[in-house]
Protein backbone atom coordinates (compact mmCIF):
# COMPACT_ATOMS: atom_id res chain seq x y z
CA UNK A 1 0.00 0.00 0.00
CA UNK A 2 1.03 3.62 -0.60
CA UNK A 3 2.05 6.28 1.88
CA UNK A 4 -1.20 8.13 1.03
CA UNK A 5 -3.21 5.17 2.30
CA UNK A 6 -1.30 5.33 5.60
CA UNK A 7 -2.18 9.00 5.94
CA UNK A 8 -5.85 8.29 5.18
CA UNK A 9 -6.00 5.55 7.80
CA UNK A 10 -4.31 7.84 10.30
CA UNK A 11 -6.94 10.53 9.67
CA UNK A 12 -9.77 7.99 9.96
CA UNK A 13 -8.31 6.88 13.26
CA UNK A 14 -7.85 10.35 14.73
CA UNK A 15 -10.95 12.21 13.45
CA UNK A 16 -13.76 10.20 15.12
CA UNK A 17 -12.18 10.04 18.53
CA UNK A 18 -11.03 13.65 18.27
CA UNK A 19 -14.43 14.92 17.17
CA UNK A 20 -16.23 12.95 19.87
CA UNK A 21 -13.75 14.15 22.49
CA UNK A 22 -14.40 17.79 21.50
CA UNK A 23 -18.15 17.24 21.46
CA UNK A 24 -18.09 15.47 24.85
CA UNK A 25 -15.94 18.23 26.31
CA UNK A 26 -18.36 20.86 25.04
CA UNK A 27 -21.24 19.01 26.66
CA UNK A 28 -19.35 18.83 29.96
CA UNK A 29 -18.59 22.55 29.85
CA UNK A 30 -22.23 23.32 29.06
CA UNK A 31 -23.27 21.31 32.10
CA UNK A 32 -25.41 18.89 30.11
CA UNK A 33 -27.12 16.83 32.85
CA UNK A 34 -28.61 14.14 30.62
CA UNK A 35 -27.88 10.53 31.51
CA UNK A 36 -28.33 7.24 29.64
CA UNK A 37 -30.52 4.60 31.20
CA UNK A 38 -27.42 2.50 31.77
CA UNK A 39 -26.31 5.14 34.22
CA UNK A 40 -23.46 6.24 31.96
CA UNK A 41 -22.97 9.94 31.56
CA UNK A 42 -23.80 11.04 28.04
CA UNK A 43 -20.43 12.74 27.53
CA UNK A 44 -18.73 9.48 28.48
CA UNK A 45 -20.97 7.55 26.11
CA UNK A 46 -20.12 9.92 23.26
CA UNK A 47 -16.43 9.56 24.04
CA UNK A 48 -16.78 5.77 24.17
CA UNK A 49 -18.53 5.81 20.82
CA UNK A 50 -15.64 7.76 19.36
CA UNK A 51 -13.18 5.23 20.73
CA UNK A 52 -15.21 2.37 19.23
CA UNK A 53 -15.47 4.09 15.85
CA UNK A 54 -11.72 4.80 15.86
CA UNK A 55 -10.79 1.26 16.91
CA UNK A 56 -11.31 -0.32 13.47
CA UNK A 57 -9.04 2.00 11.44
CA UNK A 58 -6.57 2.04 14.35
CA UNK A 59 -6.39 -1.76 14.26
CA UNK A 60 -5.92 -1.72 10.48
CA UNK A 61 -3.18 0.90 10.79
CA UNK A 62 -1.31 -1.09 13.44
CA UNK A 63 -1.67 -4.32 11.43
CA UNK A 64 -0.29 -2.60 8.32
CA UNK A 65 2.66 -1.23 10.24
CA UNK A 66 3.41 -4.69 11.62
CA UNK A 67 3.19 -6.13 8.10
CA UNK A 68 5.46 -3.39 6.76
CA UNK A 69 7.96 -4.12 9.53
CA UNK A 70 7.89 -7.84 8.64
CA UNK A 71 8.41 -7.00 4.97
CA UNK A 72 11.41 -4.85 5.83
CA UNK A 73 12.86 -7.68 7.89
CA UNK A 74 12.28 -10.18 5.06
CA UNK A 75 13.79 -7.78 2.52
CA UNK A 76 16.82 -7.33 4.75
CA UNK A 77 17.14 -11.10 5.14
CA UNK A 78 16.83 -11.65 1.37
CA UNK A 79 19.38 -8.93 0.73
CA UNK A 80 21.75 -10.52 3.23
CA UNK A 81 21.28 -13.95 1.62
CA UNK A 82 21.88 -12.51 -1.86
CA UNK A 83 25.00 -10.75 -0.64
CA UNK A 84 26.27 -13.97 0.96
CA UNK A 85 25.59 -15.90 -2.27
CA UNK A 86 27.39 -13.27 -4.34
CA UNK A 87 30.34 -13.37 -1.94
CA UNK A 88 30.46 -17.17 -2.20
CA UNK A 89 30.44 -16.97 -6.00
CA UNK A 90 33.28 -14.45 -5.94
CA UNK A 91 35.32 -16.62 -3.59
CA UNK A 92 34.58 -19.72 -5.68
CA UNK A 93 35.66 -17.89 -8.84
CA UNK A 94 38.85 -16.72 -7.15
CA UNK A 95 39.62 -20.29 -6.04
CA UNK A 96 39.06 -21.49 -9.60
CA UNK A 97 41.42 -18.84 -11.01
CA UNK A 98 44.06 -19.72 -8.42
CA UNK A 99 43.82 -23.43 -9.31
CA UNK A 100 43.90 -22.63 -13.04
CA UNK A 101 47.00 -20.49 -12.52
CA UNK A 102 48.65 -23.36 -10.66
CA UNK A 103 47.69 -25.99 -13.25
CA UNK A 104 48.97 -23.86 -16.13
CA UNK A 105 52.08 -22.51 -14.43
CA UNK A 106 53.72 -25.85 -13.65
CA UNK A 107 53.65 -27.31 -17.19
CA UNK A 108 54.68 -24.01 -18.75
CA UNK A 109 57.58 -23.67 -16.30
CA UNK A 110 58.72 -27.21 -17.09
CA UNK A 111 58.49 -26.59 -20.85
CA UNK A 112 60.42 -23.33 -20.58
CA UNK A 113 63.16 -24.89 -18.42
CA UNK A 114 63.47 -27.82 -20.80
CA UNK A 115 63.69 -25.51 -23.80
CA UNK A 116 66.46 -23.46 -22.13
CA UNK A 117 68.35 -26.62 -21.19
CA UNK A 118 68.01 -27.96 -24.72
CA UNK A 119 69.44 -24.76 -26.14
CA UNK A 120 72.42 -25.12 -23.85
CA UNK A 121 72.88 -28.73 -24.90
CA UNK A 122 72.55 -30.18 -21.41
CA UNK A 123 69.02 -31.65 -21.56
CA UNK A 124 68.41 -35.38 -21.74
CA UNK A 125 65.10 -36.54 -23.22
CA UNK A 126 64.07 -32.89 -23.57
CA UNK A 127 61.41 -33.56 -26.16
CA UNK A 128 59.84 -36.28 -24.01
CA UNK A 129 59.38 -33.73 -21.22
CA UNK A 130 57.95 -31.17 -23.61
CA UNK A 131 55.58 -33.77 -25.06
CA UNK A 132 54.37 -34.87 -21.62
CA UNK A 133 53.72 -31.34 -20.44
CA UNK A 134 51.98 -30.24 -23.63
CA UNK A 135 49.79 -33.35 -23.42
CA UNK A 136 48.83 -32.33 -19.89
CA UNK A 137 47.96 -28.83 -21.07
CA UNK A 138 45.90 -30.08 -24.02
CA UNK A 139 44.01 -32.46 -21.71
CA UNK A 140 43.24 -29.60 -19.34
CA UNK A 141 42.02 -27.36 -22.17
CA UNK A 142 39.90 -30.20 -23.60
CA UNK A 143 38.25 -30.89 -20.26
CA UNK A 144 37.56 -27.20 -19.65
CA UNK A 145 35.97 -26.96 -23.09
CA UNK A 146 33.79 -29.99 -22.31
CA UNK A 147 32.70 -28.38 -19.07
CA UNK A 148 31.82 -25.11 -20.82
CA UNK A 149 29.79 -26.93 -23.47
CA UNK A 150 27.82 -29.07 -21.02
CA UNK A 151 25.67 -26.22 -19.74
CA UNK A 152 24.59 -25.15 -23.23
CA UNK A 153 24.37 -28.26 -25.41
CA UNK A 154 20.96 -29.84 -25.83
CA UNK A 155 20.48 -33.30 -24.35
CA UNK A 156 20.07 -36.03 -26.96
CA UNK A 157 17.95 -38.43 -24.94
CA UNK A 158 17.11 -42.04 -25.66
CA UNK A 159 15.94 -45.01 -23.60
CA UNK A 160 19.01 -46.20 -21.71
CA UNK A 161 19.41 -49.39 -19.67
CA UNK A 162 21.81 -48.42 -16.90
CA UNK A 163 22.89 -52.00 -16.22
CA UNK A 164 24.17 -52.24 -19.79
CA UNK A 165 25.97 -48.89 -19.53
CA UNK A 166 27.69 -50.02 -16.32
CA UNK A 167 28.75 -53.33 -17.89
CA UNK A 168 30.19 -51.49 -20.90
CA UNK A 169 32.06 -49.06 -18.64
CA UNK A 170 33.57 -51.96 -16.70
CA UNK A 171 34.63 -53.67 -19.95
CA UNK A 172 36.21 -50.42 -21.19
CA UNK A 173 38.14 -50.13 -17.92
CA UNK A 174 39.36 -53.71 -18.42
CA UNK A 175 40.80 -52.83 -21.82
CA UNK A 176 42.78 -49.97 -20.31
CA UNK A 177 43.67 -51.61 -16.99
CA UNK A 178 43.18 -55.39 -16.84
CA UNK A 179 44.42 -55.49 -13.25
CA UNK A 180 41.74 -53.05 -12.11
CA UNK A 181 39.05 -54.92 -14.08
CA UNK A 182 39.75 -58.06 -12.10
CA UNK A 183 38.85 -56.21 -8.91
CA UNK A 184 35.50 -54.81 -10.13
CA UNK A 185 32.24 -56.45 -9.08
CA UNK A 186 28.83 -55.34 -10.44
CA UNK A 187 25.83 -55.85 -8.16
CA UNK A 188 22.35 -55.12 -9.55
CA UNK A 189 19.28 -55.25 -7.30
CA UNK A 190 16.32 -56.71 -9.22
CA UNK A 191 14.00 -57.73 -6.36
CA UNK A 192 11.32 -56.63 -5.78
CA UNK A 193 11.86 -54.48 -8.87
CA UNK A 194 14.64 -53.44 -11.16
CA UNK A 195 15.63 -50.05 -12.56
CA UNK A 196 13.59 -49.39 -15.73
CA UNK A 197 15.07 -47.84 -18.89
CA UNK A 198 15.52 -44.09 -18.48
CA UNK A 199 15.45 -41.22 -20.98
CA UNK A 200 19.09 -40.10 -20.82
CA UNK A 201 21.82 -38.67 -22.98
CA UNK A 202 23.84 -41.87 -23.43
CA UNK A 203 27.14 -40.15 -24.24
CA UNK A 204 27.00 -37.89 -21.20
CA UNK A 205 25.88 -40.58 -18.75
CA UNK A 206 28.62 -42.88 -20.05
CA UNK A 207 31.14 -40.07 -19.56
CA UNK A 208 30.02 -39.56 -15.96
CA UNK A 209 30.20 -43.28 -15.12
CA UNK A 210 33.58 -43.65 -16.84
CA UNK A 211 34.96 -40.77 -14.76
CA UNK A 212 33.74 -42.18 -11.45
CA UNK A 213 34.83 -45.74 -12.23
CA UNK A 214 38.19 -44.51 -13.54
CA UNK A 215 38.80 -42.56 -10.32
CA UNK A 216 38.01 -45.65 -8.23
CA UNK A 217 40.60 -47.65 -10.16
CA UNK A 218 43.15 -44.84 -10.19
CA UNK A 219 43.09 -44.13 -6.46
CA UNK A 220 42.85 -47.73 -5.23
CA UNK A 221 45.89 -49.81 -6.13
CA UNK A 222 44.38 -52.90 -4.54
CA UNK A 223 41.19 -54.10 -2.92
CA UNK A 224 37.74 -54.59 -4.44
CA UNK A 225 35.76 -52.03 -6.39
CA UNK A 226 32.02 -52.50 -6.08
CA UNK A 227 29.58 -51.02 -8.59
CA UNK A 228 25.97 -51.17 -7.38
CA UNK A 229 22.70 -50.35 -9.10
CA UNK A 230 19.27 -50.22 -7.45
CA UNK A 231 15.94 -48.40 -7.41
CA UNK A 232 15.22 -46.37 -4.30
CA UNK A 233 12.16 -44.22 -3.68
CA UNK A 234 11.74 -43.09 -7.28
CA UNK A 235 15.46 -42.77 -8.04
CA UNK A 236 17.93 -44.90 -9.95
CA UNK A 237 20.92 -45.10 -7.62
CA UNK A 238 24.43 -45.99 -8.78
CA UNK A 239 27.20 -46.44 -6.22
CA UNK A 240 30.90 -46.91 -6.97
CA UNK A 241 32.80 -47.95 -3.85
CA UNK A 242 36.51 -48.56 -3.48
CA UNK A 243 38.98 -49.41 -0.72
CA UNK A 244 41.54 -46.86 -1.87
CA UNK A 245 43.36 -43.94 -0.31
CA UNK A 246 40.17 -41.94 0.38
CA UNK A 247 39.84 -38.15 0.56
CA UNK A 248 40.95 -35.97 3.49
CA UNK A 249 37.99 -34.46 5.37
CA UNK A 250 39.25 -30.93 4.65
CA UNK A 251 38.99 -31.53 0.88
CA UNK A 252 35.51 -33.06 0.80
CA UNK A 253 33.74 -29.67 0.71
CA UNK A 254 35.46 -28.63 -2.53
CA UNK A 255 35.88 -31.97 -4.26
CA UNK A 256 33.31 -31.08 -6.97
CA UNK A 257 34.80 -27.64 -7.69
CA UNK A 258 36.61 -26.97 -10.96
CA UNK A 259 40.30 -28.02 -10.86
CA UNK A 260 39.98 -29.12 -7.23
CA UNK A 261 42.29 -31.96 -6.23
CA UNK A 262 42.73 -33.57 -2.83
CA UNK A 263 46.03 -33.02 -1.05
CA UNK A 264 46.81 -36.73 -1.15
CA UNK A 265 46.17 -37.00 -4.92
CA UNK A 266 48.91 -34.73 -6.21
CA UNK A 267 51.06 -37.69 -7.27
CA UNK A 268 48.37 -39.02 -9.63
CA UNK A 269 47.90 -37.42 -13.03
CA UNK A 270 44.60 -35.65 -13.62
CA UNK A 271 43.06 -32.29 -14.50
CA UNK A 272 40.71 -31.90 -11.50
CA UNK A 273 37.76 -31.51 -13.88
CA UNK A 274 36.36 -35.06 -13.78
CA UNK A 275 34.04 -34.78 -10.78
CA UNK A 276 32.91 -31.32 -11.90
CA UNK A 277 31.86 -32.88 -15.22
CA UNK A 278 30.03 -35.63 -13.35
CA UNK A 279 28.14 -33.13 -11.16
CA UNK A 280 27.15 -31.05 -14.20
CA UNK A 281 25.95 -34.08 -16.16
CA UNK A 282 23.85 -35.30 -13.25
CA UNK A 283 22.33 -31.84 -12.73
CA UNK A 284 21.42 -31.60 -16.42
CA UNK A 285 19.47 -34.87 -16.03
CA UNK A 286 17.68 -33.71 -12.88
CA UNK A 287 19.89 -35.87 -10.66
CA UNK A 288 22.75 -35.35 -8.25
CA UNK A 289 26.04 -36.78 -7.06
CA UNK A 290 27.50 -37.10 -3.58
CA UNK A 291 30.58 -38.63 -2.06
CA UNK A 292 31.43 -40.22 1.28
CA UNK A 293 35.07 -40.85 2.01
CA UNK A 294 37.48 -41.62 4.81
CA UNK A 295 41.17 -41.03 4.25
CA UNK A 296 43.03 -44.31 4.22
CA UNK A 297 39.84 -46.39 4.05
CA UNK A 298 38.14 -45.63 0.72
CA UNK A 299 35.31 -43.74 -0.95
CA UNK A 300 31.72 -44.22 -2.09
CA UNK A 301 30.45 -42.03 -4.94
CA UNK A 302 26.66 -42.04 -5.33
CA UNK A 303 24.93 -41.00 -8.56
CA UNK A 304 21.13 -40.50 -8.48
CA UNK A 305 18.83 -40.14 -11.47
CA UNK A 306 15.05 -39.61 -11.23
CA UNK A 307 12.96 -42.39 -12.72
CA UNK A 308 10.49 -39.75 -13.95
CA UNK A 309 11.43 -36.20 -14.89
Amino acid sequence: MSRGTDVTLGILTAVPIGACAVFAGGMLLAGDPRMLSIDLALPGAVLAAGVVVSAAPLWILLARRRAARRRRMLDASAHSAAAAAAQYERENHQRFLARLDHELKNPLTAIRATAVAAQEGVADDAWKTVDAQTTKLSTLVRDLRKLAELDTRALETENVVLEEVLAEAIDALGQQNPGARARVVLNVTRVPWTVPPLALDLDLISLAIDNVLGNAAKYSAQGPIEVRLREQEGWAVIEVADAGRGIPAADLLTVFDELARAQNARDVSGSGIGLTLVATIMRRHGGDVSIRSVEGAGSVVTLRLPLRR
